[in-house]
């Protein structure tokens, strides 16, 4: 049977051998055939699901929903719909961790805008200050600096 070894099939689809591993231990991808010595044999298809893989993970999807859009895509009971909602919840998640990432970002700048630098002593730093604060009897707000 012509078809690809793991290391062809990585190559292929610019990941290293353990992500096909990887993917194999999970369902996400499964040889066609082995060698009379116990190789794995993969095809086209395997390949081309690899890029599915890949794609799904470029736009934030993880690999347990992955899973499912491989599910969804293989089954005849699929709709455009179902896809559609499956993105959409990904979308809200994505809003989600921008929001958080913001407020992040806020208080670093926060902090940052407080902190001296130069030579001043890491123990009058407002950002060590901050990271060693018992937050509960602080008083401070969500950055750890007082207003």
């Amino acid at each position: 049977m012509a078809g690809m070894t793991i290391g062809q099939l990585a190559r292929e689809s610019d990941v290293k051998t353990d992500t096909i591993r990887y993917y194999e231990t999970l369902k996400l991808i499964e040889p066609v055939d082995r060698t009379s010595s116990g190789y794995r044999i993969y095809d086209t298809s395997s390949a081309e699901r690899v890029a599915f893989i890949k794609r799904a993970k470029s736009l934030g999807f993880k690999l347990s929903e992955i899973q499912s859009l491989l599910e969804l895509h293989a089954s005849n009971a699929g709709t455009a719909q179902d896809m559609l909602d499956l993105t959409k919840e990904k979308i809200t998640e994505a809003q989600k961790d921008i929001e958080a990432l913001m407020n992040m970002k806020q208080a670093l700048e926060a902090l940052a805008e407080k902190c001296p630098g130069g030579d001043v002593p890491l123990s009058d730093c407002p950002i060590v200050t901050y990271l060693r604060a018992n937050h509960k009897s602080t008083g401070g707000g969500e950055d750890g600096t007082k207003s």
